[in-house]
């Protein structure tokens, strides 16, 4: 599995929904940004991850390379998030505040950690869906 392909899908499905987002609340004065949506960039790119994979090699990873892909990611997706939060700290005076605070900063560490934890999993998960919807397809 190709990590470099992997971090591309991942940066172009967070950069489309940041766009989604500020379209969104610019032309219809609505957030519709939430917690939930960091994850998805996380499932996307490990889909079509998963997906490149089944159809280079015609069958399904085995388990020992999904979760070693995943660690990888994973590591991969708590670097960019700390250096998007880095970067929105300079645009959003809450984040700001926060890394400035020693409890808030803890807080939003944590809050960091959790969603690498979960896009950990969610990788693993993913990128056998993708395979296997894949090989599916292929019939």
């Amino acid at each position: 599995m190709n990590l470099r392909r992997f971090s591309l899908v991942y940066l172009a499905i967070m950069m489309g929904l940041m766009v989604i987002v500020v379209l969104v609340q610019a032309i219809f004065a609505f957030d519709i940004a939430n917690a939930g949506m960091a994850i998805l960039p996380s499932m996307g790119a490990a889909m079509a991850e998963g997906q490149s994979f089944a159809r280079r090699e015609a069958r399904l990873p085995s388990s020992s390379e999904m979760w070693g892909f995943a660690r990888k990611a994973g590591v991969l997706i708590l670097g960019f998030t700390m250096i998007s939060v880095a970067v929105f700290s300079v645009a959003a005076p809450q984040i700001k505040a926060m890394m400035s605070d020693t409890t808030g900063a803890l807080v939003l560490m944590g809050a960091i950690l959790f969603q690498a934890a979960v896009s950990f999993v969610l990788v693993r998960h993913f990128v056998g869906l993708g395979a296997k919807s894949m090989l599916k397809a292929k019939g």
